[in-house]
């Protein structure tokens, strides 16, 4: 391997806000508060598998300096919702190349390969099935989109490293909230792209996830009026340090702590900004470079608490949603676990992701609640 560490000047603030920008739109695909065609109660929970168009596939080739992921055709009908459109299947794809993905480039286009708007996007997500996630046994996300997500790219030095052969899991759903209808469309991720091969490679990182929810399922809940507080706790597949953090809440938040809970120390709590109304309009991040990072224990229990203050004096559905992105460095002697393939919670993500239930139900695991 090519691969050098760079010196202390390449972890930027820029690089890790850039990423971190994509790790934080990741928490919010699924708490968006007003979807465009969605309910609320249908607004968290996965489209029906019986609306996947078959003829859909999924290829992936090297382009450039890119691994292009394209997916397609598909057709969307004028003023369509996500129920109106024939949506691409879960669809998985090996890669053809080793090296480093460095980040997220979104493309749209129709049969004759003019520009689609990309507000035909409700959400993409990147997903490694055969790699599980640092704080649970579910699959591993990398990467996520909307129709807001523009060109999300990592500093040159930095990037997830990925074998030839590696599995990728490519889940969208679209609509069409225009006044034109689009045929043979295609949608192609460019994934910036660093060879095993090149003189310098790369610094590898790993995005991670946490929710206040349990890991596999559903990630809003009833949000109780009056002051509640709602978390989850578990703890670390491996050893790391890590470099930065952000999160999401919905309206009415207070606040998001994570703790460790063995030493009894808060590592990072945040306060959202809100406006008149209570909306959450943005959620400050923080960057641990210089102390070169937090240092987590696969033997210490890290809990993830989402504070909020409903005023209303009623329970609101899908209310409440705690979400934590971050990044982070292992340790040089641990090795990141295999998937269990027969765990229940690796089970069910697969069965939701997959859409095999439509609708999972919210419970508890792992995590509580307090009034």
């Amino acid at each position: 391997m090519n691969a050098t560490t760079p010196s202390r000047w390449a972890w930027s603030g820029r690089a890790v806000n850039i990423f971190l920008a994509a790790l934080l739109f990741a928490t919010r695909l699924g708490a968006q508060t007003k979807p465009v065609d969605a309910t609320p109660s249908e607004a968290h929970h996965h489209h029906d598998a019986s609306h996947a168009d078959p003829a859909i596939t999924l290829r992936a080739e090297r382009v450039g300096g890119d691994i292009v992921l394209d997916l397609g055709p598909m057709s969307l009908p004028a003023n369509a919702g996500h129920d109106g459109v024939g949506q691409p299947p879960p669809l998985s794809v090996a890669l053809p190349s080793e090296g480093w993905i460095r980040g997220l480039k979104i493309e749209l286009v129709d049969a004759a390969g003019q520009p689609v708007p990309h507000d035909v996007i409700h959400h993409i997500n990147v997903i490694v099935p055969g790699r599980r996630e640092l704080f649970s046994p579910i699959m591993l996300r990398i990467g996520a989109a909307g129709q807001e997500t523009g060109p999300l790219v990592l500093p040159r030095l930095l990037g997830y490293r990925v074998q030839t052969g590696d599995t990728v899991l490519v889940t969208a759903m679209l609509h069409n909230p225009t006044s034109t209808s689009y045929d043979g469309v295609r949608l192609r991720l460019h994934l910036p792209f660093v060879s095993s091969g090149a003189f310098i490679g790369a610094f590898s990182i790993v995005p991670f996830y946490l929710d206040v929810m349990p890991p596999a399922g559903t990630h809003s809940y009833e949000l109780p009026a009056g002051h509640s507080e709602k978390y989850w706790e578990g703890k670390p597949a491996i050893a790391g340090r890590v470099l930065a953090v952000g999160g999401h809440l919905h309206r009415y938040g207070v606040a998001l702590r994570l703790e460790d809970r063995t030493e009894g120390k808060v590592l990072w709590e945040a306060k959202p900004t809100k406006d008149s109304t209570g909306e959450v309009t943005s959620m400050p991040t923080a960057k641990f470079l210089w102390r070169l990072g937090i240092k987590i224990h696969p033997d210490h229990v890290y809990r993830l608490t989402a504070v909020y203050d409903n005023p209303t004096g009623a329970s609101i559905p899908d209310g409440g949603m705690g979400a934590l992105g971050g990044v982070i460095v292992p340790a040089s002697s641990a090795t990141w676990p295999r998937v269990v393939l027969d765990d229940p919670e690796y089970q069910k993500d697969v069965r939701i992701t997959y859409r095999l239930d439509p609708q999972p139900a919210t419970h508890v695991h792992g995590g509580g609640q307090r009034h």
